[in-house]
C-alpha cells in the first residue's frame, strides 16, 4: 500500500475512532449530568468551532477573516456548516421517532449516496469492490448496532426518513468541502462552519446552562467531545479524502460503532454478544477488501 493512501486509511480510522470515543463521553454527560442530545449537539459545535478558530489564531498566528473575503470561499463555508446542522438535527430526530439503533442503521445508506455519486461524476459504474466493501461494513454495523436481535428495531416512516436525510447531510458534507480544500486550510473550513452551525443552534434553541450539572469531570468530558470527538473528528476525516476517495473514507467511517462497542467493554463492562464479535469480523474484513485495491 502506498504511504499516502495508507496514511488516508488511518486518517478514516481514527475518525471513526473519535467519533465513536465521543458518543461514550456523551452518553454519560446525556444520563448522568442532565444534558440533552440537542444541547448537547449545540455546545458541541459552538464549542469545537471556537475551539479550532482560537488554536489557528492564536497557536498557529494564522489569519482568519482573509479566506472569507473571496465570497465563494464564505459562501462555501457557510454551507458546510448548515450540512454540519443539518446532519445532527436529522439523526437526533430519526432518534425520536423511532430508536437510536433504527436512526444508526437508516445513516448506513450515507456511503451508497457517496458510492454512487463518485461512480456518477467518474462516469463509471461502481466497482465490485465498492459493493462488497458496503455489504460487508453494512452487515457488521447491523450486528454492533442490533446485537443481532432485530425485534429491538422500531421502524417507523418518519424515523426512516430523517436517518435517511441525516445520510445524505453526511454524504453531502463528504464531496462539497473538496473543492474548497484547495483554497482553504481544513481547519479553517472546519472550524467556521462549526462556528456557523453551533450559532444556528444557538438561534433554533438555546441551552440553558444553569440547569446543566457542571463540575471538572463533566468540564473534561466534554471538551473530549469538543476537541477529539467533534474537531480532531471532522480534521481527520475531512484530511483522509486527500489520500483516498470519498467511497473508502465513508466506509471506513464505521469504525465509529466499532469504537463505541470496544470502549464500551473496556470502561463500562460490558459482555460481547456472539453477534457483535461477528461484526467485528466483518469490518475487519471490509479493510481487507479495501486494502487489496490499494
Amino acid at each position: 500500500m502506498q504511504k499516502g493512501r495508507l496514511l488516508g486509511f488511518v486518517l478514516a480510522i481514527l475518525a471513526g475512532f473519535f467519533w465513536g470515543s465521543m458518543s461514550i463521553a456523551a452518553q454519560y454527560l446525556m444520563e448522568s449530568c442532565g444534558f440533552g442530545s440537542v444541547d448537547l449537539t449545540t455546545l458541541r459545535l459552538s464549542g469545537a468551532g471556537v475551539l479550532l478558530l482560537l488554536y489557528v489564531g492564536l497557536v498557529e498566528r494564522r489569519s482568519l477573516l482573509t479566506p472569507l473575503f473571496n465570497k465563494a470561499n464564505a459562501a462555501g463555508i457557510m454551507i458546510y456548516g448548515i450540512g454540519l446542522l443539518v446532519i445532527q438535527l436529522t439523526f437526533f430526530l430519526s432518534i425520536e421517532a423511532s430508536n437510536a439503533a433504527t436512526a444508526a442503521l437508516m445513516v448506513l445508506t450515507g456511503p451508497l449516496f457517496v458510492i454512487g455519486w463518485t461512480a456518477f461524476s467518474e462516469h463509471r459504474a461502481v466497482a465490485k469492490t465498492e459493493w462488497l466493501a458496503f455489504l460487508l461494513a453494512a452487515a457488521g454495523v447491523t450486528l454492533i448496532v442490533t446485537k443481532g436481535r432485530f425485534d429491538t428495531l422500531d421502524i417507523s416512516l418518519e424515523g426512516a426518513l430523517w436517518g435517511i436525510a441525516s445520510a445524505a447531510a453526511g454524504a453531502f458534507c463528504t464531496i462539497q468541502p473538496k473543492a474548497l480544500m484547495k483554497r482553504v486550510p481544513i481547519d479553517i473550513i472546519v472550524g467556521w462552519g462549526m462556528a456557523f452551525g453551533g450559532a444556528l443552534m444557538w438561534i433554533v434553541d438555546t441551552p440553558d446552562l444553569l440547569a446543566l450539572h457542571w463540575s471538572a469531570a463533566n468540564l473534561a468530558l466534554y471538551f473530549y467531545v469538543a476537541a477529539f470527538g467533534t474537531v480532531g473528528a471532522f480534521c481527520c476525516y475531512l484530511k483522509s479524502l486527500q489520500y483516498v476517495p470519498a467511497p473508502v473514507t465513508v466506509l471506513l467511517n464505521s469504525f465509529e460503532p466499532l469504537t463505541a462497542v470496544v470502549l464500551g467493554v473496556i470502561l463500562l463492562g460490558l459482555v460481547l454478544s456472539t453477534a457483535e464479535i461477528i461484526g467485528i469480523c466483518l469490518i475487519f474484513g471490509m479493510v481487507a477488501v479495501l486494502a487489496s485495491k490499494a
